[in-house]
Order: C-alpha cells, then structure tokens, then sequence
C-alpha cells in the first residue's frame, strides 16, 4: 500500500467518524425532543392539585392549586384552575398551552369586554433557549369613544438542569404586558415569573412578586 493511498483511507475514516459522531447527537437530540413532547409539563386534567409555600420564615405563604372541571370558552374546551380561590382557564393545542385573558372596563356597576381571547402560557415542547411571543389587540366604542386594549406575553425557555427527584426540570421566565388606552388615560401594568416545569408533574416551583415558592405536595389524576 503506497503512502498516497494510506492518506485517502485515513481522511475517508476520519469522514466516517465524523459522519458517526453526528449522527449519534442528531438521535441523541431527537429522541430528548421525543421525549419532552411526550412528557405532561403541564397536566390538564380535572381532580390534579398541587400544594406550595414560600421560603419566608417570617411571613409564610400557602398557594393550592387544583384543576375543576372542563369548560368551555368562546366555543374551546379549556379547564378551570383554581389558583387559592382566583380562577385561570387553560387550554392545550399542538403549540403548547393557552390561558383565556379578559381585559374589562367597568361603568355603572357594568362590566364592558374591550379584549378576550387565549394566548400562549407554554410553548411545547420545551426547548432551551427558545423564545416565544403571543399578543391580543382590540378595541370597543365607549359611549363614543374608543377605548383600545392589549396583552402580550414573552417567554424564554431559559435553562434546564437534571434534578435527582424530578427529572429534566425546564426553567421558564415570563413577563406580561397589559395596557387600556382611553381618549384622557392610559393604564399599564406588567407582571414577570420565573418558573420549573418538570416532566409528568408540571410546575415544581416559582418566583413572583411574593416569594420564592416550591412544590411541596402534590396529588395527579
């Protein structure tokens, strides 16, 4: 074997390990995707409840979380959380999970819609470093004068680490952007979470305004 012919055997090798070597991550990859697609990162079904408190020795919180039964909202079926006593609608298609929002203006004792819809709480599955925006507009004529509304949410599928309880834990920042512009005001509020979402129990943990809370029981349908 001539030392021209060696050198064509070791770059074609070297192709072939390459060719290996990628492929095996591909799969690899693929098959976490696999995974998380068919993993329950957010439970909706009705009788699940779940149980957290803040870390805060000296003003203690308790947050229950349980799931009625399904509903149905501008003709979707969607199911009722009841977050201690404050009801949230969520709702599954093939991009991941909705919430049902309502933004009102009340006049006289009577409620007026300005917007309502579903928009994206999770987009599935999760991945890391995807980022996701979905938003609502509209309008109504108030006593003829027109009052506009918008709600949007940006999410970051941040990080995720292997937690030794729960498995492949996804850490997801949200922030929620809501503003009613009339002719004479402009009202805006924002809101920001962090939370964990791990496979076949749903949300392990979070951090909002009150607190740092975790997941302390939990009980699955």
């Amino acid at each position: 074997m001539n030392f021209s012919s060696l050198k064509i055997q070791v770059r074609e090798l070297k192709k072939f390990l390459l060719t290996a070597i990628m492929l095996v991550l591909f799969l690899s990859c693929e098959n976490r995707i696999i995974e998380r697609s068919a993993s329950e990162y957010f439970p909706l079904k009705t009788g699940c409840w779940w149980r957290y408190a803040n870390d805060d020795l000296y003003d203690p919180m308790i947050i229950d979380i349980s799931v009625e039964n399904s509903d149905t909202i501008l003709l979707r079926e969607c199911y009722p959380f009841n977050v201690s006593g404050v009801f949230h609608y969520y709702s599954k298609d093939p991009e991941g999970i909705k919430e049902y929002v309502k933004l009102t203006q009340y006049y006289s004792g009577s409620e007026y819609i300005i917007l309502q819809g579903f928009v994206m709480k999770l987009e599935l599955p999760l991945v890391k470093g995807n980022k996701f925006v979905d938003s609502l507009v509209d309008s109504l004529e108030f006593f003829g004068q027109w009052i506009k509304a918008r709600y949007t949410v940006t999410g970051l599928v941040a990080d995720y680490e292997t937690d030794d309880i729960y498995g492949e834990v996804y850490r997801v920042i949200t922030s929620i952007h809501r503003s009613i512009i009339s002719p004479d005001s402009t009202v805006v509020n924002e809101e920001y979470a962090e939370e964990y979402y791990a496979p076949g129990i749903g949300l392990v943990g979070f951090n909002n305004p009150n607190g740092s809370f975790d997941l302390t029981e939990f009980q699955l349908e």
